[in-house]
């Protein structure tokens, strides 16, 4: 009878150890979930920070590299409606519970165009910004990717800008097998195509064009093609919708401008053009179409007496 109770403690003991050291497990794993959780959402907050010095004010453009000491995650939601906003979360690798946890809390970027992959993963990302004048200056656009690139054939401007700008993770034409292949006017072995042609007076046959990759075919204008390489084209045509709408506000804005430059007897004879481009930009468009009523709005801007821009 003794020795029963004997090995019926004993068994208890041991079944109440291993719950109790299972439930240790479990805070534990949740307890650095949690943790997880709060550094990628704080990595997130970063990435918008980080990226503000890339303005590229008077500059032609701008790069820079962001670093983690793990592999890392960047996903990149764009949400468009108006001005919209781009969405960024991060999850890192870690050994401990799952590979890849749950993003961190998304931080919400209103005042950037960040064109991506939606999902990006890496220890270093490399972005870089060029800005959107359409005539007028509407906004930088930032390009973050975590891929090797090698640009085929391109133009000697894309050249010029790839070097000048010292953009790390592209190289031009000496390919190697990792690296993914930016044809431009097509090729063979090629994981993107960018096709071009000249609107009007332009320094190069990539003024206007489309790229063609397995994400879809998308229209790009002037630095635009840049956006169109990097990104998909969920991302690309939401984060152009969101552009074309701050386009058409800016124009707004001008048109009620030329108002006060006639009371400074300095008057514009361009409100009229500024309200119907910004009605032009709004619905379904064709970028095509809408760069050559842009630059006719720039020419006429030039010629009067008080330019708006």
């Amino acid at each position: 009878m003794k020795r029963g109770q004997f090995n019926f403690v004993w068994l208890f003991a041991i079944l109440a150890g291993g719950a109790i050291l299972a439930l240790a497990i479990w805070g534990a794993t949740q307890a650095g979930d949690t943790l997880r959780f709060q550094s990628d959402s704080e990595a997130a907050k970063s990435i918008a920070i980080l990226t503000d010095p890339l303005q590229v004010g008077f500059a032609d453009g701008s790069f820079g590299k962001i670093s983690f000491q793990q592999e890392t995650r960047i996903n990149n939601i764009c949400l468009g409606s108006e001005f919209g906003k781009n969405d960024i979360s991060v999850s890192m690798k870690s050994g401990v519970g799952q590979d890849w946890n749950l993003a961190g809390g998304a931080t919400s970027v209103h005042n950037k165009y960040i064109f991506s992959e939606e999902v990006n993963e890496g220890e270093d990302f490399f972005v870089f910004s060029k800005s959107f004048n359409f005539p007028y200056e509407v906004s930088d656009l930032i390009f973050l990717s975590s891929k090797n690139y090698c640009f085929v054939g391109a133009p000697d401007f894309v050249e010029e800008e790839i070097l000048g700008l010292g953009i790390e993770n592209v190289v031009l034409d000496n390919c190697s097998s990792s690296d993914e292949n930016i044809c431009f006017g097509g090729g063979s072995d090629c994981d993107v195509d960018v096709y071009g042609s000249c609107s009007g007076n332009c320094d190069s046959v990539f003024d206007v064009g489309k790229i063609v990759k397995s994400s879809g075919e998308m229209k790009y204008v002037g630095n635009l093609m840049y956006a169109a390489i990097f990104s998909d084209k969920e991302i690309y045509d939401c984060n152009v919708e969101r552009l074309l709408f701050r386009t058409a506000t800016i124009a707004d804005i001008f048109a009620e401008k030329t108002d006060l430059m006639d009371g400074r007897d300095c008057g514009s004879n361009l409100k009229g053009d500024l309200l119907a481009w910004s009605g032009m930009l709004e619905g379904d468009v064709d970028l095509f179409s809408l760069k050559t009523v842009a630059d006719d709005l720039d020419k006429r801007n030039e010629r009067e007496l008080c330019g708006l821009w």
